[in-house]
């Protein structure tokens, strides 16, 4: 019985330009590589995947009003210098340049800058007469304080007495009153 031969395997280089052939799990293997993400040379590799960032605490945080005085040492300053009538004082001392000052009901409008609020403040004490005013407070949170304001005043214009009944909210930042909001007692 006569064997029969098995032809010569031919060599890798033989296939040409030196490159072995890829067996079929080779080439499968280079397949799922390539989608995985595998690099031949020169070719970027992918991003490290980043860890996770942490979730924001749901726990209390610090406050900060920046440098300078806190609200409560600016609250019990501006309040002793307003009672005693030196209301200069506390617009040269404790007014931010970039102060804002908002009327509340009635008004709803707003003064942006220290030289507009100023203006606001010289207009309204050249139209009313004040008989009488109490301070009560101050009220200081966190980030300002509070004054209530209750007093008997004649507008001069049309010689109408009234009462007036206000709260004012200030913002303190970097020890100066950054805001200041006027809000009125309304009745109801």
């Amino acid at each position: 019985m006569a064997t029969k031969k098995k032809p010569a395997r031919r060599s890798a280089r033989s296939h040409g330009k030196g490159r072995a052939r890829k067996t079929g799990t080779a080439k499968r293997k280079g397949a799922a590589a390539k989608r995985k993400g595998s690099t031949k040379r020169g070719a970027k590799k992918p991003a490290a995947k980043q860890p996770a960032a942490k979730p924001a605490s749901l726990g209390p945080q610090p406050v900060k009003t920046g440098r300078g005085p806190s609200p409560m040492e600016v609250a019990t300053t501006v309040l002793a210098l307003l009672r005693d009538g030196r209301y200069r004082e506390v617009e040269d001392a404790w007014l931010a340049p970039s102060i804002v000052s908002v009327e509340g009901v009635g008004a709803s409008m707003a003064w942006s800058g220290k030289k507009a609020v100023l203006e606001k403040y010289r207009t309204w004490e050249g139209d009313h007469d004040i008989n009488e005013m109490n301070l009560e407070g101050p009220w200081v949170g966190a980030t300002g304080f509070a004054i209530k304001f209750k007093g008997d005043v004649t507008q001069r214009s049309t010689g109408q007495r009234m009462q007036l009944e206000e709260i004012a909210v200030y913002t303190v930042k970097d020890g100066k009153i950054v805001r200041e909001e006027f809000h009125f007692a309304t009745g109801a």
